[in-house]
């Protein structure tokens, strides 16, 4: 990644401690726990899918709609 920011002018400065402990912890994430949420991002989907409801991915947004039609 150095190799890809060489051609960048910009200052890297790292605070030992707690100032990082966000960053640090986010960097660890197991890929485990990302599957899972992907896991239970496509159930809530099937959930939807079960109720009828229109799902529609647009750029950062899910839209759900219901149409119902009786005579």
């Amino acid at each position: 990644w150095m190799e890809t920011l060489k051609d960048f002018d910009f200052t890297l400065e790292y605070h030992p401690g707690k100032a990082n402990a966000v960053a640090d912890a986010l960097s660890r994430k197991s890929v485990s726990a990302c599957s899972a949420v992907m896991a239970s991002q496509h159930e809530l989907l099937e959930m939807f899918r079960d109720l009828y409801l229109t799902v529609k991915f647009a750029p950062g947004a899910l839209k759900l709609g219901m149409i119902t039609i009786s005579s």
